[in-house]
């Protein structure tokens, strides 16, 4: 990024202290509004751009109407590609039109017009990113893109630079992102032996409802159920499944055909669902298990003698160092002990009995 500070381009100080955001929905996307000379767009024009930044706060400054503490936007963009820095992150823009607006989006502005200089450059397409991924990474600005046209009723910023906007605001010589997907993708059957509680268990069993292969007495929620499972039978019967298929644990064909709405999620990978369950007590390979469990087994053990390894050495136990570690050792072997985690151990392959070397 081709950044240019508050300091490099000889900004003046804000009149009144900024208010602090700490983060936001995203970006809006602005443009001048005004007539923009078409030379400024020159490769040699562009000892003009610092210029043109500190008029445009000199205007906004002197807007009695307003009452700008400062230039409006966060950053402003020039034809060259260069970022300059307006109010800057963790600032609240007053560009979008009303202070509800302005706490929820960022305001990044191109130096464009509504004559002369109307449309972008390649070269400000890419500062137009970069000004929004600094957003992302330094101002905790989300993920939308939006013009500041959309929920404001105004013509910035402009057809051209609009027209960007809509298409995903795509970096020049990039593909277009991918649209948003209709429907949930398949979160792998292994997901579903977890028992998970999610959004997306709510929408399938909507959808299993809207099928007419209801088996619950009340729900659908977002917690896995036995009752899931028996609707989602029914509608695996429904679709004319083979007996093997109609087991209740959806597959790839047959959530594909139940069109469950995109809940906008990422579930667990298939491979680490299938890591975390007992279906996937095979995932690891013997020796990874046997390398992990060896682990294990050595730390409680240390855990358990450390009390004894410290009496021994003549070290006080009162000592701050020493009680913590005594502390720590002791909860760790308590844990440990506890039947539930035994269990848990055992479920992803790591119990403390080595499955693998007992005769089949």
């Amino acid at each position: 990024m081709k950044f240019v500070s508050r300091a490099q381009w000889r900004a003046r100080p804000s009149r009144y202290a900024l208010t602090y955001i700490r983060s936001t929905h995203g970006v809006k996307i602005h443009y001048e509004g005004t007539a923009v000379p078409a030379s400024l767009a020159r490769p040699e024009n562009h000892r003009q751009c610092a210029a043109r930044m500190r008029a445009l706060q000199a205007s906004h400054l002197a807007n009695t109407a307003e009452d700008y503490s400062d230039i409006a936007y966060n950053a402003l963009v020039c034809p060259h590609g260069y970022v300059y820095e307006g109010r800057g992150a963790h600032k609240k823009t007053g560009a979008n039109g009303t202070a509800t607006l302005n706490s929820a989006h960022y305001a990044v502005c191109a130096m464009l017009g509504n004559s002369g200089l109307t449309k972008p450059t390649d070269a400000q397409l890419a500062g137009l990113r970069d000004a929004v991924e600094w957003l992302r990474d330094s101002g905790g600005a989300g993920r939308e893109i939006r013009g500041h046209r959309d929920g404001y009723p105004t013509a910035c910023p402009g057809g051209p630079l609009y027209t960007w906007v809509k298409d995903g605001a795509p970096r020049p010589g990039g593909s277009k992102p991918e649209p948003p997907r209709q429907f949930e993708p398949f979160p792998g059957t292994a997901w579903f032996k977890t028992a998970p509680r999610s959004p997306i268990i709510t929408a399938m069993g909507r959808r299993l409802v809207a099928e007419g292969c209801s088996a619950y007495a009340e729900g659908p929620g977002p917690q896995w159920t036995d009752a899931d499972r028996a609707s989602f039978r029914r509608f695996q019967r429904k679709l004319g499944d083979s007996p093997e298929h109609c087991d209740g644990w959806p597959g790839p064909r047959q959530w594909a055909a139940l069109k469950v709405p995109n809940q906008g999620l990422t579930p667990p990978s298939p491979r680490l669902a299938q890591a975390l369950t007992p279906y996937g007590r095979h995932f690891m390979t013997t020796a990874t298990k046997r390398t992990i469990r060896t682990l294990i087994q050595g730390i409680v053990a240390l855990a358990v003698a450390l009390p004894g390894i410290i009496d021994a050495s003549g070290i006080p136990a009162t000592l701050p160092w020493v009680a913590g570690a005594l502390a720590a050792a002791g909860g760790l072997a308590r844990v440990m002990a506890l039947p539930s985690v035994e269990v848990l151990l055992d479920r992803i392959g790591l119990g403390l009995v080595d499955q693998e070397a007992t005769p089949r």
